[in-house]
């Protein structure tokens, strides 16, 4: 196939352009909740998190507010934020690309879901030096990857939509790198519509 990298360049764009329609698509079936679980059950009552990524905020930002806990989401696409904004307009939104985001705070917790993975892999890499920017100490991390490095191209109403991923190896030497450890992880868990998902600790 090929290196596709030049496909990551189009990310943002499609989110901006098919954004609502993407959220009306992706509904609120909160397949995610039992690693929402696992990573909120390791924060704090009432902590901060970045939802880095978020989206309309629905359903995931809405299953941690409805629980108490603060949001400051991050996303790219102007009609996300939007959305986020009014339906959440008590939390922080922000417009904007989470490899460039600047921030004057730290979060107990920073969730990348169904975000990082559009990233390149040089980019990914680059991610960990922000994650540990805007960790509190013994933040929790969550994001999802592929199970294995390489690169994959989905579709988004007819557009390429591009996803890679880095080894497990890589992940976790970079946990080491920048002061994580690995909590919990499943690769292609049958139980969260074939997610790989990552869950670690700032140490």
């Amino acid at each position: 196939m090929g290196d596709q990298t030049h496909l990551a360049g189009n990310i943002i764009e499609i989110y901006r352009k098919h954004g609502r329609a993407w959220t009306e698509l992706r509904g609120q079936h909160l397949y995610e909740k039992s690693w929402l679980d696992q990573f909120l059950a390791l924060l704090p009552k009432s902590a901060a998190i970045l939802d880095l990524g978020c989206g309309s905020g629905k359903p995931i930002a809405d299953y941690m507010i409805q629980q108490g806990y603060a949001v400051t989401g991050v996303d790219s696409s102007d009609a996300m934020i939007q959305m986020a904004q009014q339906n959440f307009p008590a939390q922080a939104w922000l417009r904007a690309d989470m490899r460039l985001v600047q921030l004057d705070q730290v979060f107990q917790g920073i969730l990348a879901w169904d975000s990082f993975f559009h990233l390149t892999p040089d980019d990914q890499r680059k991610m960990f030096a922000q994650f540990a920017e805007f960790s509190a100490p013994n933040a929790i991390l969550m994001f999802t990857s592929g199970p294995a490095a390489g690169e994959a191209i989905g579709e988004m109403f007819g557009d390429a939509l591009y996803h890679a991923s880095l080894s497990q190896d890589e992940y976790r030497a970079l946990f080491a790198q920048y002061g994580f450890e690995a909590v919990n992880m499943v690769a292609e868990d049958a139980d969260c519509a074939g997610h790989t998902v990552w869950l670690a600790r700032r140490i």
